[in-house]
């Protein structure tokens, strides 16, 4: 069975939280305030962890194409200089620039 995203986790802690103050004390073991006040308190700080994590993934993202564009624009600028240094230096002296290609 498949595990329950934290979003689901969170609306179902939501709705148990809202019954159990609701019916805490009906039930027949009945449900302490220092109880649910903890379930409520441990719900609240998830909620906040949870919204941090979806920020730090977008954010990810973000940063992630960024990197994408920067890492091709590089590679497009490495090319053209060792073509350059190619056409320019002899091949024993390549290997100074980083590559030892055999032509």
């Amino acid at each position: 069975m498949p595990k329950k995203s934290y979003a689901e986790q969170i609306s179902q802690s939501k709705l148990l939280v809202e019954a159990m103050k609701t019916n805490g004390a009906s039930l027949p073991q009945k449900l302490s305030p220092d109880f649910i006040q903890n379930v409520e308190t441990t719900l609240q700080k998830a909620i906040g962890s949870n919204t941090v994590q979806e920020r730090l993934k977008a954010d990810l993202k973000t940063q992630t194409a960024e990197l994408d564009e920067l890492m091709k624009e590089l590679a497009k600028l490495y090319a053209e200089a060792k073509k350059r240094i190619k056409l320019d230096f002899p091949q024993e002296r390549w290997k100074e620039f980083g590559f030892d290609d055999k032509r």
